[in-house]
């Protein structure tokens, strides 16, 4: 059975599944080159069917995550991947402020302003200026058979083989059906900021069947989250990690009087979260309760409370249900410093986070709930190398017609050569294989240094990625090393680089670059053999030369860009930047 999945919502995407298993999913943001792009992703898809040849003999169902299909901002005009900070600041101002007071507001303000900011913005529904005036009710009927229609003339197949799956299901299907080492008895959290009508969910799932125990509406930790990423003049819905970043660097004394703000918005009824004295405008709110407080405060109260909440949580689900394994997903559970937390409680036996948990793996989760619903059986991800991919004479017929050999030396290289660079201080990008899906770089569109050496942070800065003084990079380990460097006592599964971990001091100087450089702890894609052999065998060559078998993996992209997807999109980043070697597959080019 052949399904395809698409997500439409923020990070747009699509999935295949064939009997049961992802064979293939991608991010409309790698074609765009739009970070986090919204809105139909009709460029993956149409490499999907392209790749895969696929028509309406072929395609069984197309399964779309998100039923609630109201809010036509949102579906039709992508202000994810366009929006600054001044943008969200001012569509705060002209189009919330007035709405959540009951005042007369403009419906159609992303419409107008993509209107005035990007006039040659493709749109892709088909959706008339006379939805903006139809009541609730009405429009889900119209969007539902307009996205139906739309949908099925661009792919090519029946309408009646489409159809419409709960956002909240499709994370839990995705938390559990993901992991290759799943529990017969777990329970699944899902907290995100809005789908379908929830921002919550638990489930007990017993012998691969779901039960939902309890979810809630109001459970406001992502949008608090969101709304504070904005108030610090950050990017919301895209800078949450900074603030997560940032938030080690606080003090406890001092950020208490500014947790207590929080304190006053939520409150735990049995395990659903509901509001307790939540403000109708929460920006607004925000805005005059922290305007005396420091920025790197605020970051470690939102972080602190943010914890504390989801420990809750855990603690009380473990407790009502009587399970102590768990997998997690939706928004939050991309907070990898929270997830560390929730893996050291005493209730917590086994704790899986899928890769990429936010709102691009919806599409996959579409996938396995399709499936659940048809009784076929879902098969785990082994790993998130499901993207494009270019063959060596791909590359060498793109050196040819660039005349790249004409600006720098080129030459097939081994993983011997390259261990050796790394081995000497020099940092290389490396885009070999399939691609990755999700927001971290796996080995396969990476930028790779040496992580024993701290400078090498401030170097890498200053070639491409232009981050902000605070943040780490992250580290890929091999597993034969993670006991050297990693505090991991119940054995998580980390191949995705979703859970941060304590480091053994001791051993803390071979890896020092690829941890966090004000608490030491770590967020390591933990690899096996089996899932990149190629990779493995380069950071073992490595560990041959230096004594360490772990490398500085940082994802390969300009600063602002999504992760570079073809061999086009590599060399432009390589031309622009201070990186002096890109490997492409077997092939080297070097500047110097």
């Amino acid at each position: 059975m052949k399904i395809i999945g698409i997500y439409d919502g923020h990070n747009s995407s699509v999935a295949l599944s064939v009997d049961g298993e992802i064979v293939c999913a991608v991010q409309e943001e790698r074609f765009t080159k739009r970070k986090n792009e919204t809105g139909f992703p009709k460029n993956a898809l149409k490499y999907l069917l392209d790749k895969y040849e696929l028509t309406n003999q072929d395609i069984d169902l197309v399964a779309m995550s998100t039923i609630e299909r109201t809010d036509i901002n949102n579906f039709q005009y992508p202000i994810d991947a366009v929006f600054s900070v001044e943008n969200y600041i001012d569509l705060m101002e002209y189009y919330w402020k007035p709405k959540l007071s009951g005042k007369e507001y403009t419906k159609d303000y992303a419409k107008q302003f993509f209107e005035e900011h990007f006039p040659n913005e493709d749109t892709f529904y088909s959706i008339p200026d006379s939805f903006y005036e139809l009541d609730t009710d009405t429009l889900q009927k119209k969007m539902i058979a307009v996205t139906t229609s739309d949908v099925a003339r661009f792919i090519g197949v029946d309408e009646q083989k489409i159809k419409f799956y709960d956002h909240h299901t499709c994370h839990a299907m995705y938390a559990y059906f993901a992991n290759p080492n799943k529990k017969n008895n777990t329970v699944a959290i899902t907290v995100d900021a809005y789908g379908d009508k929830r921002n919550q969910t638990v489930w007990r799932i017993v012998d691969n069947k779901f039960e939902l125990v309890v979810d809630s509406a109001q459970c406001e930790i992502a949008r608090l989250y969101r709304m504070v990423t904005l108030y610090l003049r950050m990017k919301p819905l895209e800078h949450e990690f900074k603030v997560m970043g940032l938030a080690p660097y606080a003090k406890t004394h001092y950020f208490k009087e500014i947790e207590a703000v929080f304190e006053e918005l939520m409150v735990f009824d049995g395990l659903k979260i509901v509001h307790k004295n939540r403000p109708d405008n929460m920006y607004e709110y925000l805005s005059e309760k922290l305007k005396y407080f420091r920025f790197d405060n605020i970051a470690g109260a939102i972080q602190s409370y943010t914890e504390k909440m989801l420990i809750s949580l855990f603690e009380r689900s473990s407790k009502e249900i009587g399970f102590n394994n768990f997998v997690f997903s939706g928004g939050v559970a991309m907070n990898v410093k929270a997830n560390k937390a929730l893996g050291e409680l005493d209730c917590v036996d086994d704790l899986f986070v899928a890769g990429s948990s936010s709102d691009e793996s919806q599409s996959i989760g579409a996938c396995y709930y399709a499936n659940y619903e048809n009784n076929i059986k879902n098969q785990p991800l082994h790993d998130l190398y499901l993207g494009t991919e270019n063959t060596d004479a791909e590359v060498l017929a793109f050196i040819e017609k660039s005349g790249l050999d004409t600006k720098y030396r080129v030459k097939e290289v081994e993983n011997a050569e390259l261990a050796k660079l790394l081995a000497d201080g020099e940092v290389l990008a490396r885009v070999v294989g399939k691609m990755e899906f999700g927001s971290r770089a796996l080995g396969n569109r990476s930028i790779l240094a040496n992580p024993s050496n701290p400078g090498i942070i401030q170097h890498i800065n200053e070639l491409i990625k232009g981050r902000d003084f605070w943040m780490p990079f992250a580290a890929t380990v091999l597993d034969s090393y993670q006991e050297r460097y990693l505090e991991n006592p119940k054995g998580f599964e980390s191949r995705y680089m979703a859970v941060a971990m304590d480091t053994k001091k001791e051993f803390l100087g071979e890896i020092k670059a690829g941890t966090h450089p004000y608490d030491e702890t770590i967020r390591p894609q933990i690899l096996t053999k089996d899932q990149n052999p190629g990779y493995y065998d380069l950071i073992e060559k490595f560990s041959k030369l230096t004594g360490i078998g772990s490398l500085l993996n940082t994802s390969y992209n300009l600063h602002g860009l999504p992760v570079v997807n073809d061999i086009a999109d590599a060399v432009h980043v390589f031309e622009n930047s201070g990186l002096k070697y890109l490997v492409l597959n077997n092939y080297l080019l070097s500047k110097i």
